[in-house]
């Protein structure tokens, strides 16, 4: 009986290895168990070797949940049932009642503790502290892994025979990739959650939304381009660059359909030391010509490759479309580069009492906090105002878009695209 006793303990004790194992390899990072290797930590590299061949090791561990679960049942309930029916047949009813009785008990009894003890305990600390789970399981696992490593072949090659006539094609664990989308939900808990903070997060979802971005959604329209005609002198086209603060301008022929090239106002300064009449067109530098529909990243790799900073954008017509610089295509990565002669627009401007003007990439911290408003708990992790209410209520923001939350009315006053909020509207009614 005692012996009994012990071997349940330790069978549910082994349960609780397997199960710790499981859980840890899933949980465990690679690049974790990576840098531990590095750092030499006993059994790293093991764990490093079993995690590239998951399907087989989750395989044995899986086996092995299985045989010592069997060993449980199959004398669990008779050593606990044989020690329970003396004390509830003293009780004053029938044998074939109390054996019943000891028999459910006995089952609940061995069930009760093997669940908690071989099973959610072990799975709660793996997932806790994978790495140190999986090292200190990695070389008990390898040994019962090598010992049981044809049987384990046969399970999973019968599996996959199985999977194959239900028309199910079998991928290991190991095998399996994240999607961007995925990716981004990963660094969107992981922002909730505080491992990275929200400049490294707006670094990664910048760059998931980078290679989606096309020229025409970032460029400077030909309404908006300051631009010099050929013929114009040096000593003008610089006062033209200090007047509205560029250091690049697009030589014109007659029209903005006609640009020849561009200059600087680096070279224009040198030359004004010379000749101060000479005319721009003498300095002017060949452009980089790309479609309006061109993703941003070859734009990029062009102005890299060719050592420009400035490229001319055409429209389908083969007309101006307005123009693209290597800063406007960085900050999509880093956000706003403000240099020494941007004009810094204020993130919240006051129209009166209660009343603002609020730009859409304030963060949400910022814009509650110096307003005193209540906050609001973007579930995607979004961190600026223009990212909550495009992810909030999808197509419906649109300019004119107005709602109340919390007693605060949002108004929609310019968007730059359909998820792009530049600017709101915001009226604080609470004390109205």
């Amino acid at each position: 009986m005692f012996l009994k006793l012990i071997l349940i303990a330790l069978m549910i004790w082994v349960t609780a290895i397997f199960v710790a194992a499981e859980f840890a390899l899933v949980k465990v990072r690679g690049t974790k168990l990576e840098s531990l290797e590095e750092e030499g930590v006993k059994n790293a590299k093991l764990a490093r070797h079993m995690v590239h061949h998951l399907d087989d090791y989750l395989s044995a561990c899986q086996l092995g949940i299985t045989l010592t679960t069997l060993i449980i049942g199959g004398i669990g309930e008779t050593t606990v049932s044989s020690i329970l029916e003396p004390l509830i047949g003293a009780l004053p009813i029938s044998r074939a009642l109390s054996l019943t009785i000891s028999i459910i008990l006995a089952y609940i009894i061995i069930t009760f503790i093997e669940v908690v003890v071989g099973e959610l305990l072990p799975k709660s600390y793996s997932i806790v502290a994978p790495e140190k789970v999986t090292l200190a399981t990695a070389r008990p696992l390898h040994i019962f892994y090598k010992c049981t490593a044809p049987f384990i072949a046969l399970l999973n090659k019968s599996a996959n025979s199985i999977g194959k006539l239900f028309g199910i094609h079998m991928v290991g664990e190991a095998n399996e990739t994240l999607s961007e989308e995925e990716l981004l939900q990963v660094a969107k808990d992981s922002f909730r959650k505080g491992e990275i903070n929200k400049e490294e997060y707006q670094y990664l979802s910048r760059i998931f939304d980078f290679d989606e971005r096309q020229v025409k959604e970032i460029m400077t329209n030909r309404l908006e381009m300051h631009v010099v005609e050929e013929g114009t002198s040096v000593s003008e086209t610089i006062g033209q660059m200090v007047e509205t603060g560029y250091s690049r301008f697009p030589v014109i022929r007659q029209s903005k359909d006609t640009v020849i090239g561009y200059v600087t106002l680096s070279s224009m300064v040198k030359e004004a030391y010379i000749n101060a009449d000479a005319h721009v067109e003498t300095f002017v530098e060949k452009p980089i010509f790309v479609m309006e529909n061109s993703p941003i990243k070859i734009v990029l790799k062009m102005m890299q490759v060719q050592h420009k900073h400035l490229a001319i954008v055409v429209d389908e017509y083969g007309g101006t479309a307005g123009i693209v610089t290597i800063e406007d295509i960085v900050e999509e990565l880093v956000g706003d580069i403000q240099d020494e002669v941007d004009m810094e627009i204020p993130l919240i401007r006051a129209l009166g009492s209660n009343h603002y003007i609020v730009e859409g990439g304030i963060e949400l911290d910022d814009f509650t906090h110096l307003l005193k408003l209540p906050n609001l708990e973007d579930p995607h992790g979004n961190v600026t105002l223009s990212g909550y209410f495009t992810s909030r209520y999808g197509h419906e923001v649109v300019e004119g878009f107005t709602v109340s939350i919390d007693d605060v009315l949002y108004t929609v006053l310019e968007m730059s695209n359909e998820s792009v909020v530049d600017s709101f509207k915001v009226v604080d009614i609470r004390n109205k």
